[in-house]
């Protein structure tokens, strides 16, 4: 099972690529044909979401057991398909981000590409550190429980 940890800066390049981390490639299951294959889509604090495809497929499989109200279950997958890209990492070790999740994330030249377990986020620094900022003490009494 594919697990992602870490950050990484990186730069998106003018035709919307980045190169993937070594250690993110290393990670990643190849398809049969021998290619790392993504999903990605909106995330839910302004980042985009990178899911291998074997998870992106877990995922669906999750939503169809945990949202048993089909009309729900019709809003959350039409919504997280409709923003949905299907990517294969080049040979060059470089993933194109659509356009359109450039956009949402706000994605400027400078990223950061984190993991974050069984996915890959990609965020714009400054709304990360916002977001880290923001949610301080929340992760003070969560980290508290942990013993971290």
């Amino acid at each position: 099972m594919e697990e992602y940890y870490g950050r990484y800066t990186n730069t998106l390049d003018a035709k919307g690529r980045i190169n993937m981390p070594a250690k993110f490639r290393e990670t990643a299951e190849k398809a049969g044909n021998g290619e790392h294959i993504f999903i990605l889509t909106q995330g839910t604090e302004r980042y985009v979401a990178m899911f291998p495809l074997s998870e992106w497929r877990r995922k669906m499989r999750e939503i169809e057991r945990k949202v048993p109200d089909g009309k729900q279950r019709r809003i959350l997958t039409r919504r997280l398909n409709y923003f949905a890209s299907h990517q294969k990492v080049d040979k060059q070790g470089r993933i194109n981000i659509p356009a359109h999740l450039i956009e949402y994330a706000g994605l400027d030249k400078e990223v950061v590409v984190m993991g974050t377990g069984k996915k890959i986020e990609i965020w714009n620094p400054r709304t990360l550190e916002e977001y880290l900022r923001s949610n301080e003490e929340q992760y003070q009494g969560i980290s508290n429980v942990l013993d971290f």
